[in-house]
This record gives C-alpha cells, structure tokens and sequence, in this order.
C-alpha cells in the first residue's frame, strides 16, 4: 500500500524541453506521486519533451503560465539543455523566487541548481551543483558557497549534484514536503 503522507499536496516539476535527464525527471516524480503527491509537468511550453535517453513526457503547462501559488513545491530537473534553456530564464527565475519567499520548498537537482542562484536565493548559502565549471562560476557569482556535497537541505531549499542522487533528492523533498 502507497504512503500517502503527500495527499493533497500539489508539485510542479519543471524539466527542459529537450535534452532532459531521466533519472532526475523520473525518480522525483515516481517517487512523489507514490506518496501521494500530484505532479504536474512543466517545461517552456505544454509539448512533447524528450529526454538524453529517448524518454518521453508530456508536459501540462508552460512555464511562464505557472502559478506558485498552486503548488506547495517545485522540483527543477536537470540535463544538457538546462544552460542554454533555463539558466536565463526570467519567467523561471520569478517562479522559484516568488514560491521560495512564500515559504514553499524550492528544489533543483544537476545543472538546475544555477536557476535558485540567479534568482538570488543562494546568497550566503552552502550549494551544490553538478561538476561543470560555468555552473560552479554562476553559483559563485550568485553569492553561493560551492561545497560537494550529494543533497543538500536548507531551510526550504534543497539541491542536489546529479543524477546518481535523484532518489535522495526525491525524498528529501517528499520529507520537506510531508513537514
């Protein structure tokens, strides 16, 4: 029987539209939709997108449409498209930030981490990232102290450094999640 500490609980997992990693799509939202949660899939428009490994997911909504208020939670998954789709990304950056001021938890995962930099929520904290050194520069310009740590949990942010780790990170989110 499912564990359904996440009942009612509502998760917007943004993930690019091409190019995205599976295990960091996958995991978190397995992993959450088993313990009740409902995941709604976001990326730069309701599309198709395709990930580094021939996976397929359909998203609902487009980024730019998302309504943090909403969800009590947004996932960021990473893969190779994540610079150049989502690092620059302003209508993201408002996204994380705003839901991140409201309290909610704010999660990103590989090369999404440099998203919560650039929209100013790491300065001052401990952050990890996947090993690549432009995102280990936008951390630092970000105000982030880059450490190596696996999952990182801070407040209501939490991040992780790559795909290896996608199943920790689900579930410090799902813990964060359940309160």
């Amino acid at each position: 029987m499912a564990n359904n500490r996440l009942d009612g609980k509502s998760v917007l997992l943004v993930i690019p539209q091409t190019q995205f990693r599976e295990e960091e799509v996958f995991e978190p939202k397995r992993i959450l939709e088993k313990e009740g949660a409902r995941v709604v899939v976001a990326s730069t428009a309701a599309r198709t997108c395709r990930g580094m490994k021939e996976g397929i997911l359909e998203s609902e909504v487009a980024i730019e449409d998302a309504n943090g208020e909403d969800y009590q939670a947004v996932v960021l998954a990473g893969g190779s498209s994540v610079p150049a789709l989502f690092w620059k990304d302003k209508k993201l950056q408002e996204l994380v930030s705003g839901m991140a001021e409201a309290g909610k938890i704010v999660a990103a995962i590989s090369l999404s981490t440099v998203v919560l930099a650039k929209a100013s929520l790491l300065e001052g904290r401990k952050a990890t990232v996947y090993f690549l050194p432009e995102a280990l520069e936008e951390l630092k310009k970000g105000g982030a102290t880059y450490v190596k740590d696996k999952v990182i949990v801070d407040e209501n942010i939490i991040m992780a450094e790559g795909p290896q780790e996608s199943g920790a990170f689900a579930k410090a989110v799902a813990t964060a999640l359940a309160g």
